[in-house]
């Protein structure tokens, strides 16, 4: 099995999912580096989390993670609420925020935040203007964060970008990104984030209540290919969480996982369904025939 690393995503802890209690989610972000978590993935959109993450930072005394955030889109208190700036200044502008505000002289990580709501004839300027960010030493590589358009493939093979991070295309509930992104940044030498082990909840918190009323995004068949893992975990006497979270680490490629814990009690569930390890090879097994 390839090494995995775990990054802490801040969705959560900064709100968007309802209030949080700022205190705890600074908490939250210090248990997990006490926990020998490395990296922090960020962003503007992510209410209050920049903020959070430097306070966090500024009591820390161990070795610094590897910070990542997002420009294009805006601040808000809603996972469904989106407002977006990709032009030249509105980046430009967000990168210069966002390195003020987490109290970093440079970002380790710059991802172009829900690259699928860029206009394709705005393509061109977006990535040079990253570029330009990254070669005038404000970051040190370039992403794009979220699920990509048909258009922008262009883009990842040309090698502009470093790091590729999707939502909901590799976890139990979806392994699209096995048969096609993941294998391509591999073999290309780009990091690859698979971000949500949990499918936004469906395979922990909100699997009952999605099952009578499921949200407008969740794709159509989604529901049932949940239904089975659980009848494969309760089979397996294993919580649905933790079948989840072991899945990734038996996937025989390298890549980072985001987790998305809003507090320290799910932070310390995430991390003990890892410390468990690698499902067997007969249940993997299982859920890889489960997506088909």
């Amino acid at each position: 099995m390839n090494a995995k690393s775990i990054v802490l995503g801040t969705a959560g802890l900064g709100g968007v999912w309802g209030k949080v209690d700022r205190s705890a989610a600074v908490r939250t972000l210090l248990t997990a580096l006490e926990n020998g978590i490395a990296a922090i993935d960020t962003a503007p959109a992510y209410g209050d989390a920049e903020e959070i993450v430097s306070d966090a930072l500024k009591q820390w005394k161990g070795p610094v993670p590897v910070i990542s955030t997002k420009a294009g889109r805006l601040r808000s208190y809603a996972a469904d609420e989106a407002y977006y700036d990709y032009s030249a200044a509105g980046i430009m502008n967000s990168v210069y925020r966002s390195l003020k505000t987490l109290g970093v002289p440079v970002l380790d990580i710059l991802f172009l935040h829900d690259p699928e709501a860029v206009p394709e004839q705005e393509g061109d300027q977006v990535v040079a203007v990253m570029l330009h960010l990254k070669q005038q030493g404000l970051v040190k590589k370039i992403g794009l964060g979220g699920n990509i358009p048909l258009w922008m493939e262009a883009y990842i093979k040309t090698g502009v970008f470093d790091v590729i991070m999707e939502f909901n295309r590799l976890n139990a509930c979806s392994t699209a990104a096995l048969k096609d992104r993941l294998p391509f940044c591999n073999t290309r030498g780009m990091a690859y984030y698979a971000a949500s082990p949990l499918y936004m909840g469906l395979l922990g918190r909100n699997f009952q209540a999605w099952q009578q009323q499921p949200p407008q995004w969740l794709p159509a068949g989604s529901i049932a290919t949940a239904q089975r893992l659980q009848l494969i975990a309760a089979k397996h006497h294993l919580p649905l969480p933790v079948l989840a979270h072991r899945f990734l680490l038996t996937v025989p490629r390298a890549f980072s996982i985001v987790i998305g814990a809003s507090c320290v009690t799910e932070l310390e569930e995430s991390l003990s369904a890892f410390r468990q390890g690698p499902l067997p090879e007969a249940i993997y097994q299982e859920i890889l025939d489960c997506n088909k």
